[in-house]
């Protein structure tokens, strides 16, 4: 049997972002809201995803031409709210906190206009921060007063907050979405004040997710900036990236470095989506997503994995839902259903267990759960023919059942295979499959 006491991480769980699809999905009938978040976080009838991720809006208006792309703010002018607004977007959390998640992310992308120097939340002309210096207290007062209105009103359980997204990027008023350049310096005055206001309010629970860096190799410049201080050190637990425009050996590099230099802080993947045109249904650009997902689990070892936007109504490789401009279709892709080849089945309190990685197209990642009991095996073929992976070993010596489950072109995430563990298993040609082992006495 396996020595899981050489686990690589804990698995926190598996999510997704809210933005630009909830405000307009929650205004929906019923019946197909529903459908929606079924999909997404139930277990039984879709993927089971446990975190969610709920965009604290920055109040965009018209300066951003594209409606999904827009949010609402909760403040109407310094220390005055409106908790009425970002109705729809708000009914969603509600109906996925119902689902039974418990484990929730509010982030920013951009402080209140108020607080810009541009007077816009796309940036600021020159593309350097668009935070006023004086603002920095008001920025971190109203994140902390909105997290305290979900919690204390709304019944959510926020776990974390995340004032910073992908500070890199010269936010330069493009007027496409909200977004706010910080430099590393920033970024640590930012965070703590803000950290201090969440302790001088005692925000039960609360923890900052920072700084959901744009990708992997320009990252050691604001992790050096936030982990050498040392308030920061003490204060945070993990140092959030997203995988756009990195391969493996970015993801290594700062996986060995953190280990290195600051052993002590986790890693989060906390958005990704494939950047390319034209929409894909099929298992061409669920690969993809699958082959990210096994590098920042296996390569990165982030505790968890977070999508970008669930819905999309665009001609766009994005969306593990597809739905069109002005109606409430709703159009299943294949990245739907591969990640709940891994969020279903690897469940938070996991643990990733150690493998060699194969030198070819065949690549597995192995956890197991000690709630359960069981193991859970995820493997991706990308090959264009079947490949066979073995299954008789020291561990199937304890563990005597298999279920399989499959995503391919033929199944979406199916039960393929459940019985005795056989001495190996064909899988099927440019699949992800998911094996669980149980012990049954």
């Amino acid at each position: 049997m396996f020595d899981t006491s050489g686990k690589a991480q804990t698995i926190e769980g598996f999510g997704v972002s809210g933005a630009w699809w909830s405000q307009a999905i929650g205004g929906w009938t019923d019946a197909k809201r529903k459908q929606i978040i079924d999909l997404l976080f139930d277990q039984d009838v879709g993927i089971g995803l446990s975190i969610y991720r709920y965009n604290i809006g920055a109040g965009s208006g018209e300066e951003i031409s594209d409606s999904w792309r827009r949010t609402e703010s909760f403040e109407v002018e310094k220390d005055v709210y409106d908790w009425n607004r970002d109705e729809y977007a708000t009914r969603v959390l509600r109906e996925i906190h119902q689902k039974g998640v418990k484990n929730f992310v509010a982030f920013a992308n951009s402080p209140t206009a108020r607080m810009t120097k541009s007077g816009l939340v796309t940036g600021e002309k020159n593309g350097k921060s668009n935070l006023k210096e004086d603002m920095y207290e008001d920025f971190a007062t109203y994140l902390v007063d909105v997290i305290n209105h979900l919690i204390e009103d709304e019944g959510i359980p926020i776990t974390y907050v995340s004032p910073i997204n992908e500070p890199q990027w010269d936010w330069q008023r493009e007027k496409g979405q909200e977004g706010c350049h910080y430099t590393p310096e920033e970024c640590v005055k930012l965070l703590k004040i803000l950290q201090n206001k969440i302790e001088l309010q005692s925000v039960k629970d609360v923890q900052i997710s920072a700084i959901e860096a744009g990708e992997w190799k320009t990252a050691k410049t604001y992790i050096d900036a936030i982990f050498t201080d040392k308030e920061l050190m003490t204060a945070l637990t993990n140092f959030d990236v997203h995988s756009y425009w990195s391969d493996a050996e970015d993801k290594m590099n700062i996986a060995n470095y953190m280990e290195k230099n600051y052993p002590s802080i986790e890693l989060n993947m906390s958005e990704w989506t494939e950047m390319k045109q034209k929409r894909d249904y099929g298992m061409d650009s669920a690969l993809v997503l699958a082959n990210t997902i096994h590098d920042d689990l296996t390569v990165a070892n982030v505790s968890s994995w977070q999508y970008w936007i669930a819905v999309s109504k665009y001609d766009f490789r994005d969306g593990l839902i597809y739905t069109n401009d002005g109606t409430e279709d709703i159009e299943e892709t294949k990245r739907l259903w591969v990640m709940g080849n891994y969020s279903k089945f690897i469940r938070p309190g996991a643990k990733q267990i150690n493998l060699a990685e194969a030198q070819d197209s065949l690549k597995a990642s192995l956890f197991y759960d000690e709630n359960t009991n069981q193991y859970i095996c995820v493997v991706i073929n990308n090959d264009r023919t079947n490949r066979s992976v073995a299954l008789k070993s020291d561990l199937s010596h304890d563990f005597n059942y298999l279920q399989v489950f499959e995503t391919s072109e033929n199944n979406n995430l199916s039960k393929v295979y459940q019985g005795e563990i056989s001495e190996s298993f064909d899988v099927e040609r440019e699949s992800v499959t998911t094996f669980i082992l149980k012990a049954i006495p």
